[in-house]
């Protein structure tokens, strides 16, 4: 009898029972599986403490990081910020040829214009700055990005440039010209505005030509090769006004009854008429006696002055019709004749108390020497004996 074969259905159940069995491996006890599950939980709690660590790492990182950008912000605008924005006053810094940026940046912080070496550094080299070597003008009041724009604007060598005493705009001229000065160049210097508390009490009117006689300081003034006339000039107002508040010159013009103005102007005529500090104070005793007494100041300088500016056809007391002329009008005339010292501004301001009312500076042997008199008839005699050629 043959063996009765199994179905087709059957061995393949089989089959595929006994493979499961291989991959699933035995089946765990209800003991086993309850530990396996506790050791799939820790696993769980681990991974999630893992990620919690890696997550705080991560935010306090961040957060370190925005810190730190915060205190370098502020450190890099306040590092920027001017040292003293009060002090606007410019001062010298010499930057040698060859300096390194290391050098410039130390000197500049040891010179009290920079606040931060290492910013002005980092400054320098993320806008491509160039320093160049030279004298240049700054100030405490200057942001570091502002000197550093200074730095690339080297000044050339300073020009140093003397004013003597008793000339006028005309005879400057040939000064500014001596310096590379052209007509146009001084003729926009003369025209230019300027302020200062010196031109109280100054006509309105006056001619552009003659808005500035009387007021360049003479001094020795440094300027840089190539500045405008319009710098010296300031220079020259500034030091006048310092001259004018060390001997407090407005006030004690006004308590002889003159604006600044006015004692500008008789300063000038003093200091054309005479040199000596002694004889000027004396000089300027005889003008306000006659300016006292209504009495012409008589003074020969200023009708030269007037033919000189072609204010009038002569140059003679009675030919030049000009009101600078004090030979032939009283009073004081429009205005300066010539730039004043300060001992002739001094002279206006505390005159030689005298009775003398005429005075003649003497030529030949007695040159240099300025003789006074009461009376026209001891003037004459005076003239006379002293006074040999330029009288006459």
């Amino acid at each position: 009898m043959k063996p009765r074969r199994r179905p087709s259905f059957d061995i393949a159940r089989s089959f595929v029972e006994m493979n499961f069995a291989v991959l699933m491996g035995p089946e765990l006890t209800p003991k086993q599986a309850k530990k396996a599950r506790r050791a799939e939980a820790r696993a769980a709690r681990r991974e999630t403490r893992r990620r919690h660590r890696v997550r705080n790492a991560m935010l306090s990182l961040l957060g370190l990081l925005i810190i730190c950008a915060g205190i370098v912000t502020i450190w890099w605008t306040t590092s920027l910020q001017p040292v003293n924005t009060k002090d606007t006053k410019t001062r010298q810094f010499i930057v040698d040829k060859g300096a390194t940026t290391d050098q410039v940046a130390t000197a500049l912080q040891k010179a009290g214009f920079i606040k931060n070496t290492l910013a002005f550094k980092i400054y320098v080299r993320l806008n491509k700055i160039v320093v160049q070597a030279g004298t240049h003008l700054l100030s405490p009041s200057y942001s570091t990005p502002e000197i550093a724009e200074k730095l690339t604007q080297a000044k050339a060598d300073e020009v140093e440039i003397q004013i003597p005493p008793g000339l006028t705009l005309k005879q400057l001229r040939t000064t500014w010209k001596k310096h590379g000065y052209s007509d146009t160049e001084i003729d926009a210097a003369y025209a230019a505005t300027y302020d200062s508390i010196l031109f109280t009490g100054r006509p309105d009117d006056l001619p552009i030509a003659s808005r500035l006689e009387g007021y360049i300081y003479p001094d020795t003034y440094r300027i840089y090769d190539g500045d405008k006339l319009e710098v010296l000039i300031q220079k020259a107002l500034n030091q006048f006004e310092l001259v004018a508040a060390e001997n407090d010159l407005i006030a004690q013009f006004a308590a002889r009854g003159l604006n600044f103005y006015q004692g500008v102007t008789l300063a000038s005529i003093i200091v054309k008429e005479v040199t000596d500090t002694a004889d000027q104070k004396t000089v300027a005793g005889v003008f306000f006696n006659r300016l006292r007494d209504g009495t012409v100041l008589g003074s020969d300088v200023t009708y030269h002055y007037a033919y000189a500016e072609g204010y009038c056809q002569s140059d003679t007391p009675t030919g030049c019709d000009s009101i600078y002329n004090t030979r032939k009008y009283g009073g004081l005339p429009p205005g300066p004749i010539a730039n004043v010292s300060l001992t002739a501004l001094i002279a206006v301001a505390d005159p030689t108390p005298t009775n003398y009312y005429y005075f003649v500076s003497g030529d030949g042997v007695d040159a240099g020497k300025t003789f006074f008199s009461r009376t026209e008839t001891e003037h004459n005699a005076n003239i006379a004996a002293h006074c040999r050629e330029l009288c006459r």
